[in-house]
């Protein structure tokens, strides 16, 4: 099905400032959460033969370590820590509080949202240096993004989904480290594995034996990891193992990713970091026809493709042009589903502006 302008819905003037407004909210509270993340769990005086010590838990699994005696220095010690983190709870009581006006007023205004389940993960993942470093948000999930960097609701596409898919992108060209070096809390040394934030969220997800690309907590949700071949081997520490055999994974490493934030239905606010519109589309353009596909994917993968298509062609066409040069850059197959496309849907490469 081809889309006309006319069946997207763009946001209204006040939802692309509330937006706006969010991202920077959020974007001041992850920072303020990172710098928490960094400081000892707890700091306190622990007495031992009639003598105080200065002990520090670096986690809440630590039984903690002595910095030595009472003494000015230990006292100094004690009060600076206690001090910053007194500082960093209530700047991040402020931003929540702030965060939430603007995550109802973008509610009201009916923006794209994600479950709050999905939400959390995410959150955590850009908490811990993942999100842009390690992986991409693919699948279904993405869409919520591509609606927002629009600023327009899609007829179909951002469809309800029971799962969870990532691809992996450390050492790519599209991974944030490759624009930025991270945060000294976000450096690869001291990086969470994704299965730790996993755990973070929920103690029960474990890798399917079966299938060790995929993690599946006791509600039966799952969270698969796919990673093109020019990634593997995956790093040390890793529990996922992707398959090394999904060369259109690299279709996804391609182009410039998008980043946002968006509403959950709790509510609450995440980040999102999804790939390049163009190659997304294209890429479920080919999933569509592909073999092995779960037929009943087909469909809502050639939909996905057709529609961000569209949409990038309508709304995003200074910053993703669909030109010529797009279209040289496409390997043969990706390429003569683009055509098919542009014919069907009298779009001409070679001036995309008419």
């Amino acid at each position: 099905m081809r889309h006309k302008k006319t069946d997207f819905v763009p946001f209204s003037a006040d939802a692309q400032r509330s937006i706006a407004n969010l991202e920077a909210a959020y974007e001041q509270l992850v920072d303020i959460e990172r710098e928490l993340d960094a400081l000892p769990t707890s700091m306190f005086w622990q007495t031992k033969n009639g003598k105080d010590y200065l002990a520090v838990k670096k986690s809440s699994s630590d039984s903690g370590t002595t910095q030595g005696p009472r003494s000015p220095e230990t006292e100094r010690q004690f009060a600076e820590y206690s001090a910053e983190r007194a500082r960093l709870q209530a700047r991040r009581a402020s931003l929540n509080a702030l965060v939430q006006d603007r995550v109802k007023l973008c509610r009201a205004l009916r923006l794209p949202q994600l479950a709050e389940q999905q939400g959390r993960l995410l959150r955590e993942l850009d908490l811990h240096g993942l999100l842009g470093y390690d992986v991409l948000v693919v699948g279904t999930n993405a869409f919520a993004a591509y609606e927002m960097v629009c600023g327009a609701r899609f007829p179909v596409g951002n469809e309800a989904t029971e799962d969870f898919d990532l691809a992996w992108c450390r050492g790519t060209r599209v991974s944030l480290a490759a624009i930025a070096p991270p945060a000294p809390q976000q450096a690869a040394s001291g990086r969470a594995s994704l299965m730790s934030v996993l755990k973070r969220i929920d103690s029960t997800y474990t890798i399917n034996r079966r299938k060790p690309y995929r993690a599946v907590n006791d509600a039966g949700y799952e969270v698969e990891l796919l990673a093109a071949p020019s990634t593997h081997p995956m790093p040390n520490g890793e529990a996922f193992e992707p398959m090394a055999t999904l060369g259109e994974q690299e279709w996804l490493l391609r182009g410039t990713p998008v980043r946002c934030v968006v509403t959950t239905n709790k509510p609450g606010t995440c980040p999102l970091y999804v790939p390049d519109p163009r190659w997304m589309a294209v890429h479920k353009l080919w999933l569509s026809l592909k073999p092995e596909r779960n037929p009943a994917k087909k469909g809502k993968d050639a939909r996905q493709g057709n529609v961000l298509l569209d949409a990038t062609r309508y709304f995003l066409r200074d910053s993703y042009p669909m030109d010529l040069d797009f279209v040289l850059e496409l390997p043969p197959e990706l390429r003569d589903l683009f055509t098919a496309w542009a014919e069907q849907s009298g779009f001409d490469p070679t001036n995309p502006s008419a």
